[in-house]
């Protein structure tokens, strides 16, 4: 309640905000064995991510540590980077692994940050998606958290199928010579597996992405490995997909959940107890995400469904 008594709106809450969500990157990368790949460096000065879509580059990691990083020249775009699991570089015994895929919402927040508020006032957990990394790493899967709003979120559609496309349908496997000397230590390799089945968690806006980046890609491996998605306040519509069974079933399957937040104006019950809890769908909302099993999240804030 206090917060603006110490950090005002405006320029002041944007670079403390930033501040936080690098430092809760870096916590969330030490913690969770994560590594930066970089999908596009922006050094091209392209007009925009739908162009560089054309000539995308396999990933490579980098050992910079800035997360916001400042143009060096008008030609300069900011790079396009994800945080992925590292893992143990040429070993033959090696496993399928599963994949935890997490996308943020549109806004000002950068990759693994749900809330900049939040961050700020609440604690970094709730915040973040430290929990799910955890529990992804505790079941032995990897991790890929993509930054949908690394070029504002205006790009943010186009920047999240570079990042998706780079990262899972182009097979960007590493080469040893590609690894920045000490960047990984010892015998780690940031590369994305191309086995194993993929659970996708898509918050807000990134619902929304996802959809249609699997109809602009329907025969893509990508769609193929899905597992499991998660929507959590996703702004998709089962209307862009009705001439498109395959994704229409997908997408309204038991393999796909959606997470709504509770609403005290709309909504009957009391929201922090309705966590779990099947929603009710009436006319509209079946119009508009079909028969997706719904749940509520268990809080009324949009940012903490997750």
């Amino acid at each position: 309640e206090n917060r603006k008594v110490f950090i005002a709106d405006g320029t002041m809450y944007d670079e403390f905000a930033d501040l936080c969500q690098a430092a809760a990157q870096e916590i969330m990368a030490e913690k969770c064995k994560l590594t930066w790949v970089t999908i596009c460096d922006g050094k091209n000065g392209s007009v925009n991510t739908r162009q560089m879509m054309e000539n995308i580059t396999p990933a490579d990691t980098s050992n910079n540590s800035d997360e916001f990083p400042v143009n060096r020249s008008e030609n300069s775009l900011e790079p396009i980077r994800a945080l992925v699991t590292k893992q143990t570089h040429n070993n033959p015994n090696r496993k399928p692994h599963d994949t935890l895929l997490i996308s943020t919402g549109k806004g000002k927040v950068r990759a693994g940050i749900f809330s900049r508020q939040h961050l700020l006032t609440t604690g970094l957990e709730p915040a973040t998606c430290l929990p799910l990394l955890v529990e992804a790493q505790n079941r032995d899967m990897h991790c890929v958290v993509i930054d949908p709003n690394a070029r504002t979120d205006r790009e943010g559609m186009a920047t999240f199928e570079a990042s998706v496309r780079s990262l899972f349908d182009c097979h960007c496997e590493l080469k040893e010579d590609e690894i920045e000397d000490g960047a990984l230590g010892g015998d780690m390799d940031p590369s994305v597996p191309v086995d194993g089945s993929i659970f996708v968690l898509a918050h807000s806006a990134s619902g929304g992405q996802l959809v249609r980046y699997l109809l602009n890609r329907q025969s893509a491996q990508f769609l193929s490995r899905i597992r499991s998605i998660s929507f959590t306040d996703s702004t998709h519509s089962i209307q862009w997909v009705r001439n498109h069974p395959h994704l229409a079933s997908l997408i309204q399957s038991s393999k796909s959940l959606y997470i709504k937040t509770f609403n005290p104006m709309r909504d009957e019950g009391n929201g922090e107890d309705s966590g779990g809890v099947e929603c009710p769908k009436d006319q509209f909302w079946t119009h508009r995400f079909g028969e997706i099993r719904t749940i509520y999240s268990g809080t009324t804030e949009h940012s903490l469904s997750n």
